[in-house]
């Protein structure tokens, strides 16, 4: 076999290799709660939603606050509300994570921290400091009492670490923190598809070294 007949075998083995490889398809992890306290989810470490993957909780809060995880049904956003409906939280809350997307194409190009508090004043003031491995460190996110703030992630993220704090005067009854994770995702060729381009890529090889 000559150099050519093995430089075309390897690109027809890769291409059929790839294929395998994106029909493995990841590991599971554990669902993510629909409604549990941050207790619980602290003990379960890692969850995953959908295509997203949570890990690398942490907590400076009352941990009897509750975690949402959430699919948004129109818009297939994954969404995380922290929650204790309309009590008083302590002064000062910090709730941090990481979210990865588990689909090899799919990156968040939106992100978007809500805060619903039940009482007009005084004033709760909530921070959002997100990290993407691809869009680098964002200014902090700043929403006040009912407000929401959307943040375009450009380049979209595959990972993001958040860190949210929130600083409550004694008095005011926050109800929600929440997280939306809005996502593009690029078709992926089938696996069929890949092996019949190696195939193909093969037999191109195989053509050029008959005319020469």
């Amino acid at each position: 076999m000559n150099g050519m007949d093995k430089k075309a075998l390897k690109i027809g083995l890769g291409g059929i290799a790839a294929a395998l490889l994106m029909a493995g398809g990841q590991a599971s992890a554990a669902t993510c709660p629909t409604d549990e306290t941050l207790t619980q989810l602290l003990s379960l470490g890692t969850c995953q939603i959908s295509d997203k993957i949570f890990s690398d909780f942490s907590f400076t809060t009352n941990l009897a606050t509750h975690a949402l995880f959430t699919v948004n049904p129109v818009t297939g956003d994954v969404v995380l509300t922290f929650s204790r409906d309309g009590e008083n939280y302590p002064s000062a809350n910090t709730f941090k994570y990481t979210v990865t997307t588990a689909a090899p194409t799919s990156t968040i190009v939106e992100h978007t921290l809500g805060v619903d508090v039940s009482t007009g004043t005084p004033i709760t003031t909530t921070t959002d400091l997100v990290t993407g491995n691809n869009s680098g460190v964002h200014a902090l996110l700043t929403a006040m009492n009912s407000q929401t703030i959307v943040l375009p992630i450009s380049p979209g993220d595959t990972v993001q670490m958040i860190v949210l704090t929130s600083n409550q005067p004694s008095g005011a009854q926050l109800n929600s923190i929440s997280n939306d994770y809005a996502q593009i995702m690029e078709p992926v060729p089938e696996p069929a598809s890949l092996s019949l381009l190696g195939l193909g890529l093969f037999g191109l090889g195989l053509a050029r070294r008959r005319r020469s």
